[in-house]
């Protein structure tokens, strides 16, 4: 069991260095439900009120969905409890779920201005099951 837990964790870390750069993302982030996660936003700046994270999931909302503006987290959103902002701007996300699926982009303003580009973060939420393994009994 251990081998196979370590061939799907190698079969990860190539698959994650494969998506990389080709699809615009800047970071790709495979986390288990249920674990808690850290995106990062590679902040520049030293105060976080200007930060907004958008969430991104074409399968479940048709819109995207602003979970942080100017530091602070709207409410309306579902997961609202489970979200909370670094003092580097980072998002963390407690007790994910396989609906945290998608694109979550960092956007951060000066003077309403923005000064840089987005930090893209995918993340994807494994679900691993364990099936119960066969016994055979000898006779």
């Amino acid at each position: 069991m251990s081998d196979k837990c370590d061939l799907c964790l190698l079969g990860l870390i190539i698959l994650s260095s494969l998506l990389t750069g080709i699809s615009g993302v800047d970071d790709h982030v495979f986390i288990n439900s249920g674990e808690n996660v850290r995106l990062s936003c590679n902040n520049s700046l030293s105060d976080c009120k200007s930060t907004t994270w958008i969430y991104y999931n074409s399968f479940r909302h048709p819109v995207a969905v602003e979970l942080i503006t100017k530091g602070i987290k709207n409410k309306d959103t579902e997961r609202h409890e489970r979200l909370s902002l670094e003092s580097d701007c980072s998002l963390n996300i407690k007790n994910v779920t396989e609906e945290d699926y998608g694109l979550y982009r960092c956007r951060q303003y000066v003077n309403d201005r923005q000064p840089g580009t987005d930090a893209d973060v995918f993340l994807h939420v494994l679900h691993v099951s364990v099936s119960p393994s066969s016994s055979s009994s000898s006779s």
